[in-house]
């Protein structure tokens, strides 16, 4: 029943996916060459926002976003979530109508289309079989976060085939912390449900919080020490709230 729907959804997600290319990209490149950059963003952004929403939508899953209020206006966002699904980012640039980079498996880069996706988020991709590259990576998402850009990270490294959150790994949130961002939880829950875990054809109901933002920039040695109980507490928390089975 899962190949039946998965199928059947990619009747429709395939298309719009591979000629993304052409009403997607054509026009980004085309603005940059006119030096219209943030007009070649906002377009990529409202693509990407089509194409995030057709995904869950032939899917049949519906996100519950909330939240959108806590944002704060500021360029350098750190996102912090758990990580539920392959579709945990499609939420994030769908639904929920956001855009940052993300630390990407060096795989992805040979994934075409894919990729063009991945560069245009500015996505920075590591080689998790590497120490030394993984600390590369994280040096450049600090400079990317201090060049006034956004990314999400989630603190788990991967996703969490209990539907559960996972154990979250301290040392992401020094992204935040070197760069001086203001971090924003993020909780997801359900979403397993809708791919990974999909049955039958009832509609998926999955949700999206966005918590308050906590500033990095003025916390002290103490405050920096306890930051991931706050932040990982902060999202544990909303996760019990959720309504729906992991």
């Amino acid at each position: 029943m899962r190949k039946l729907r998965i199928a059947f959804a990619a009747l429709f997600i395939l298309p719009i996916l591979i000629l993304s290319p052409v009403y997607a990209f054509l026009p980004a490149v085309l603005l940059r060459l006119l030096k219209l950059k943030s007009a070649e963003r906002r377009h990529l952004q409202r693509c990407g926002h089509f194409i995030g929403n057709s995904i869950l939508f032939f899917l049949g899953i519906t996100v519950h976003v909330d939240g959108r209020e806590n944002i704060p206006d500021v360029p350098n966002i750190c996102y912090v979530a758990n990580h539920q699904s392959m579709l945990d980012i499609v939420a994030f640039v769908g639904p929920a109508h956001l855009w940052a980079a993300i630390l990407a498996k060096a795989e992805v880069k040979k994934i075409p289309i894919i990729n063009l996706w991945c560069y245009a988020l500015d996505c920075i991709f590591i080689d998790r079989s590497s120490p030394h590259d993984a600390i590369k990576a994280i040096l450049k998402g600090v400079e990317h976060l201090k060049q006034g850009k956004s990314m999400v990270v989630f603190p788990e490294g991967t996703r969490s085939k209990s539907g559960r959150i996972g154990e979250l790994k301290n040392g992401s949130l020094k992204l935040a912390t070197r760069s001086k961002a203001v971090i924003v939880p993020i909780t997801i829950k359900g979403m397993r449900s809708g791919f990974e875990h999909l049955k039958g054809f009832g509609r998926v109901h999955a949700y999206f919080s966005i918590g308050k933002p906590i500033p990095t920039a003025t916390l002290g040695s103490e405050e920096i020490a306890n930051l991931h109980e706050v932040v990982y507490g902060a999202i544990t928390k909303r996760f019990d709230e959720l309504p729906g089975q992991v």
